[in-house]
């Protein structure tokens, strides 16, 4: 009788139960994007209707600035509603899209962890919300005033195309930004990283907020560069005191000592 064949690494019990292997990873997450994508565009179809009221309230920051935008290109205004479409279908479908993100992230939690889920796609949501409200209300028209200032002595053109991607890369950018809250928690949780180690990387994460700024920013100014960095930097600081509540009691020990 042969020796029972001890177990694989992958195939051994982890915090929230067996743990899968790499494979079994990349196929679990491409079975919650498609998930998640198909859940956007039913959101897609059910804002087909208001596209033309989502297209006009994306741009009005821009157009209070820039003055009435221009048309370039024939299919250049149906385009752009079809987009607009898109970014509604994304906001409907929010709630889902963090469900999907849980139902992945949720086997490497506790039994008792797994019924958050509730509150994750809340919070998820309620965070992305508040980014994109922050942007359109207080970061793009601050950073649109900046720029058509510069811009003063000269006559406006402002395409839709341009000015509906300076939008929505800046909403979906801060939005993105306002999630690093829960990021932190579920990071924490994990065991993945400590808020004293966080606290000992804020100079280097100060230099990342800056560096991220500049790359999801739509334009290369210091302003709008700044105006995305600083609430980054504030949302870490906030992320170090959520990974304080959130780390294991066992594990505050900074793994990484």
């Amino acid at each position: 009788m042969t020796a029972p064949r001890p177990a694989e690494p992958h195939e051994r019990s982890g915090p929230g139960g067996p743990r899968m292997s790499f494979l079994e990873h990349l196929d679990e997450l491409r079975r919650r994007l498609t998930w998640a994508f198909a859940g956007v565009i039913v959101g897609v179809l059910a804002c087909w209707a208001e596209a033309d009221r989502i297209l006009a309230f994306l741009l009005d920051p821009i157009e209070r600035s820039m003055g009435p935008l221009a048309v370039i290109r024939p299919a250049e205004a149906f385009m752009n509603k079809i987009k607009a479409a898109f970014v509604g279908g994304l906001f409907v479908g929010l709630p889902w899209v963090f469900y999907q993100l849980w139902r992945f992230v949720s086997p490497g939690l506790y039994p008792r962890e797994r019924r958050w889920v509730i509150p994750f796609v809340a919070a998820g949501s309620v965070l992305f919300l508040a980014g994109a409200a922050f942007c359109y209300a207080v970061a793009m028209p601050a950073a649109v005033g900046f720029l058509a200032s510069q811009g003063a002595r000269f006559r406006s053109s402002v395409t839709v195309d341009s000015a509906f991607s300076f939008a929505t890369k800046m909403i979906f950018g801060l939005g993105l930004v306002f999630e690093l809250p829960l990021a932190a928690f579920l990071l924490a949780r994990l065991g993945l990283v400590t808020p004293r180690w966080m606290w000992r990387k804020l100079d280097i994460a100060v230099f990342v907020c800056f560096l991220a700024a500049a790359v999801l920013t739509p334009t290369p100014d210091v302003m709008t560069m700044t105006i995305f960095a600083l609430p980054m930097i504030a949302l870490y600081l906030l992320s170090i005191a959520v990974a304080f509540f959130a780390a294991p009691r066992r594990g505050r020990r900074d793994r990484s000592e």
